[in-house]
């Protein structure tokens, strides 16, 4: 008997159970009878939180891949083509298989412009434009210092219109560098092309917006001698 009454009474007393503690009242049954439900939910905003970290991780993991990738290519493919050891075609190549996500890193622009630089002093003219026409970026920063080598190379190429359309790129964007010497360059080119009434459009908005540049003298020599 003094076991059985230990017994009820050790079971009297011990802990309710979680379970036990919310079917004492409707809002803890509710939540009993939904627990599945809320659990599914709890569920959900830890995949999406562990997903959306999961991603970030991964941006940056990519960014130091893009980088290395980048810094390998610029330390060894491109020494070797400055130092004369590879063929400045195959460089170009070589540049070209680095592909689109390397191609938009802001970390391959200097090394696009050094090789632009370098194979338009080595008259590689093709080699730099194909170089440089795969560097793609919203930014207006790297839009206008790609853009204006690529303007330089292509009037080199004689390829005058896609010169024009590369400035044209440049100028639309409005916090663009050296208006007026994108400009400037602009009215000169149409000039070259006979298109004068696009070319004063160019010249007269650097002398008169730009009053007081360098670029509004040569602006309005041109403008001089598109009225005579």
């Amino acid at each position: 008997m003094t076991l059985i009454k230990d017994f009820i009474m050790s079971e009297a007393t011990q802990t309710p159970s979680l379970e036990q503690t919310l079917n004492k009242t409707d809002f803890g049954h509710s939540l009993l009878e939904n627990k599945n439900a809320l659990i599914a939910a709890v569920v959900s905003v830890l995949i999406v939180v562990t997903g959306y970290t999961f991603w970030k991780q991964m941006k940056h993991k990519a960014g130091l891949e893009i980088a290395q990738e980048v810094y390998a290519f610029e330390s060894q493919t491109w020494s070797s083509a400055k130092e004369g050891k590879l063929d400045l075609t195959e460089a170009a190549k070589k540049f070209e298989a680095l592909g689109t996500e390397v191609h938009e890193s802001a970390s391959i622009v200097p090394v696009a412009l050094d090789m632009g630089q370098f194979m338009y002093q080595k008259n590689a003219l093709n080699e730099a434009e194909a170089v440089l026409s795969k560097v793609t970026s919203s930014d207006a920063l790297v839009t206008f210092f790609v853009g204006m080598q690529r303007a330089v190379i292509l009037e080199k190429m004689n390829k005058i219109p896609e010169a024009i359309a590369v400035l044209e790129n440049i100028a639309k964007n409005k916090e663009t560098l050296m208006a007026a010497k994108v400009n400037l360059e602009l009215g000169r080119l149409n000039l070259a092309l006979g298109e004068k009434g696009k070319a004063q459009t160019h010249l007269e908005y650097v002398a008169q917006t730009f009053p007081n540049d360098e670029n509004a003298k040569l602006a309005k020599l041109y403008l001089t001698k598109l009225a005579q």
